[in-house]
């Protein structure tokens, strides 16, 4: 547990925050974040695919996609050179054209960047390096107009494909070894507002090196306006400055809180436009 003092709100009610230590109210948490919003996007379809790139029986590159809120986000991948590559965004172009906003991708690899850029992706934002941690680049395509003349056959399935995962798991691991990318280890730490036993409100965040991550707020419905949203993120800056982190990042859209983050000092370093469709999703920053 933390500072457990009850803060009288202007309902008259008393509230406690507590260190939720065994994580114990995150699915109340996802509960009442899935719940809120769903009411403002609609339900919204979503699919995982994996992209398999054979040359005979070889498995010569395979990338894997997460289609949600409107978007498809590319995870694992490796590719033996940048025209399979472009093979491979072809055709996750000419999968998801009819449907998607864009595509995205994620990396703190310079070498990958300038693929994706030949690939005709642009650099779309970039989040900044604390002195333990690398920057980001957050690359994007929305023109679905990516062709490729190779003849390598791409297979696409939403399952995985036993006889090539292990080769997939192989290539990444080499990619992360040539490149110094270590496994980083994570704190996470939960902050939760308690109001006569019940959950009314939490907030989620992950440290990695000396950068923190708030991945989760939400506050009820009733209870908004009385300052618990504020608690729970000094409460949680509090716990980031005892684990001694530079900035803390999060992410947030037009719906959700972003006037609420720049009154607390957050400011914007990254907009990604109509995602979800309709929004705007923005990456904000605080150097605590």
């Amino acid at each position: 547990r933390i500072d457990t003092r009850k803060i009288t709100t202007d309902r008259g009610n008393k509230v406690e925050y507590i260190e939720d230590k065994n994580f114990e109210y995150k699915d109340e948490m996802l509960k009442e974040l899935r719940a809120y919003n769903l009411k403002h996007t609609g339900q919204k379809e979503s699919s995982n695919e994996y992209f398999y790139a054979v040359d005979g029986e070889k498995l010569v590159g395979c990338l894997y996609t997460k289609y949600f809120w409107d978007w498809v986000k590319i995870d694992h991948i490796f590719y033996k050179n940048v025209e399979i590559l472009k093979k491979l965004l072809s055709e996750v172009s000419r999968f998801y054209e009819n449907k998607a906003v864009g595509i995205k991708y994620f990396t703190e690899v310079q070498s990958r960047v300038e693929d994706f850029k030949s690939c005709g992706f642009e650099i779309a934002g970039i989040t900044k390096s604390t002195p333990k941690t690398t920057q980001y680049y957050y690359l994007k395509h929305t023109d679905f107009d990516i062709k490729s003349n190779a003849e390598t056959k791409i297979i696409v399935q939403s399952e995985i494909m036993d006889q090539y995962h292990s080769v997939l798991l192989e290539q990444e691991e080499k990619f992360k070894q040539e490149n110094n990318i270590y496994p980083l280890e994570e704190d996470h730490i939960m902050i939760v507002a308690i109001d006569d036993g019940q959950f009314v409100g939490g907030v989620h965040g992950t440290i990695t090196e000396d950068s923190m991550y708030i991945g989760w707020l939400v506050v009820q419905e009733k209870y908004k306006g009385q300052g618990i949203g504020s608690n729970l993120m000094q409460k949680m800056e509090e716990k980031a400055k005892e684990h001694h982190v530079y900035s803390i990042n999060l992410g947030t859209t037009d719906f959700q809180a972003q006037k609420f983050y720049e009154k607390l000092g957050y400011k914007i370093f990254l907009t990604k436009e109509n995602d979800p469709k309709g929004y705007n999703t923005y990456g904000m920053a605080k150097k605590i």
